[in-house]
């Protein structure tokens, strides 16, 4: 079913982006207001960011850099009764970059029993088996690898359906 939607809606715009729907499932569930929840984990972050000011100015150059690269833009403003789902955002870092944030947008975080995660369908497994990468090692006498840094910023979501 993912992949049949994504065969169908997923399609380059006028500028080259790639744009992707995000893959509901079928029937749609509606989303509850997790609103004040949100706002409640945003409040938490300030607080822990105020604490540690370290901590803070990594957090605001992770934000600036998203920013900057056109990874995210402001919301406009909501329509009365329409319809959204906030996601809540914390920061982790990896032990060997210590000087380096990573913002994690939280997609299971639920409310009344329901997450963004449970409602979109699951795609497939791209995890490769570590015994078929090292094979593969092997098997030319060049191996070559890429950077994916902004490999999880390099499409659009669809903003209305069609």
């Amino acid at each position: 079913m993912f992949m049949k939607q994504m065969d169908n809606e997923f399609v380059r715009d006028s500028e080259g982006s790639w744009v992707a729907p995000l893959p509901f499932r079928v029937p749609r569930q509606p989303l509850p207001s997790n609103r004040q929840q949100a706002l409640h984990r945003a409040n938490m972050l300030d607080t822990s960011l105020n604490r540690n000011p370290v901590k803070r100015e990594h957090f605001l150059t992770f934000m600036s850099k998203i920013l900057d690269n056109n990874h995210a833009e402001l919301a406009p403003p909501l329509h009365e009764h329409e319809e959204c789902w906030y996601l809540p955002l914390f920061g982790v870092y990896h032990p060997k970059k210590p000087d380096q944030i990573r913002g994690v947008f939280d997609s299971s975080a639920k409310c009344n029993g329901v997450s963004l995660n449970s409602v979109l369908l699951t795609g497939p497994d791209l995890t490769n088996d570590l015994l078929g990468v090292l094979l593969r090692f092997r098997k030319e006498m060049v191996a070559v690898t890429a950077d994916v840094q902004h490999m999880f910023h390099c499409f659009v979501v669809r903003k209305r359906p069609p």
